[in-house]
């Protein structure tokens, strides 16, 4: 379980999460029109990108794990669906220009969205490696046409750039196909809710801010400048991109502190238990101890004769663990990344961790019966 929170903390995101500043909120609860926004996200961007301390600046629906995406149903001009909808779906997020940059994510072949993506121009996309490869298999996806929803509408956006795959949701699990389309470009669907969905994704989460300190450092300017644009914009959440990825990780954290505490316990509890039963067996075999030391027998034989009958239980319970660990291990493989369950190196060293504890246990007693005085342990009932 620490190899595995450790593997999941330390993989590729498809993401930088140092110096990434994020700002959640609404402008929904502002009061903010559909018509008012474009107005509103000038002012954000023109703003944010002229604050001392940070780099660069970015608006979106979603930024890399904070818990929420949405998704549709991905249709493409001139392919035919797959025989299951659901192979076809793919999440989706409206970003503004800079925002790749921002976030770092590295963009592979193409462009990405740019200020001449605005609500009047050609509408375009961005989509990840992972959704490249499964729909344009063997060819360039640049220039090809997609959609959502339905099939009269395959042919709405096209795909301008392929970005590195990033991981959104679940730390856990590989990169899903991905869409990224300019905010406020939208599409006029048949059905109203969908042109409710297309509207309410153009009110953004958040502001994303690369800084060149320390994240917190820049909070109190950056409410500052949002009661400047407009007192109403209330900030939801201030967090930088590592919290906020740590906040996925959560309960995987939790599980690896509670197996590592329990797994000493456990430990202390049978380094204890050896050294009693060591102790006792010495205790009983004082007059035997006694008589081998009388016959000849030296205190490195004594020493070598009590550890021996200590390492019986420390074998016969390695036989009978060991098979419970691979059964087990199976029933916790949901749980693990970038581990197997029964990875021979961590089982190595948990073994080689239970024999050492086990020897230093029964080395004190041990210790004890070779330097017992021979005549005294004859004396001994």
């Amino acid at each position: 379980m620490v190899q595995s929170l450790r593997n999941l903390e330390n993989q590729q995101f498809g993401f930088e999460s140092q110096s990434r500043l994020i700002v959640r909120l609404n402008p929904a609860l502002a009061g903010y029109t559909i018509e008012r926004l474009p107005g509103l996200y000038r002012r954000l961007q023109d703003r944010f990108s002229r604050m001392p301390g940070v780099l660069s600046a970015s608006l979106a629906l979603h930024s890399p794990m904070d818990g929420w995406n949405w998704n549709a149903q991905v249709w493409i001009q001139g392919r035919q669906p797959a025989l299951n909808a659901q192979d076809d779906y793919s999440f989706y997020d409206y970003v503004s220009a800079q925002y790749f940059e921002t976030i770092g994510t590295h963009l592979l072949r193409g462009r990405a969205i740019e200020e001449r993506d605005t609500p009047t121009s050609r509408r375009v996309a961005v989509v990840n490696d992972v959704l490249a490869r499964k729909f344009f298999p063997n060819e360039d996806p640049i220039g090809k046409h997609l959609g959502f929803n339905t099939l009269n509408h395959a042919g709405d956006y096209e795909i301008v750039g392929v970005v590195e795959d990033t991981k959104y949701l679940d730390p856990k699990i590989p990169a899903d196909p991905m869409v990224f389309m300019p905010l406020l470009q939208t599409v006029i669907y048949d059905d109203p809710t969908q042109n409710s969905y297309q509207a309410w994704g153009n009110y953004i989460d958040g502001i994303q801010l690369h800084v060149a300190g320390r994240p917190e450092n820049l909070q109190t300017e950056v409410r500052n400048a949002l009661a400047e644009i407009d007192p109403n914009l209330t900030v939801l959440k201030m967090t930088n991109l590592e919290e906020q990825v740590g906040t996925r990780l959560n309960s995987q954290r939790l599980i690896a502190q509670l197996t590592s505490m329990y797994g000493i316990l456990a430990l202390v509890l049978a380094c204890v238990g050896l050294y009693g039963v060591a102790a006792y067996s010495v205790a009983r075999r004082t007059s035997e101890i006694g008589l081998r030391m009388a016959l000849g027998a030296g205190s490195k034989e004594v020493l070598v004769m009590v550890l021996r009958g200590a390492m019986a239980p420390i074998l016969i319970g390695l036989a009978i663990g060991l098979p419970l660990v691979f059964a087990g291990g199976h029933l916790i493989a949901s749980q693990l990344y970038g581990v197997r369950s029964y990875d021979p190196v961590i089982l190595g060293m948990a073994v080689g961790v239970l024999g050492l504890s086990a020897v230093l246990a029964s080395v004190v007693p041990a210790s004890r019966a070779a330097s017992i005085d021979p005549m005294r342990a004859l004396r001994t009932e």
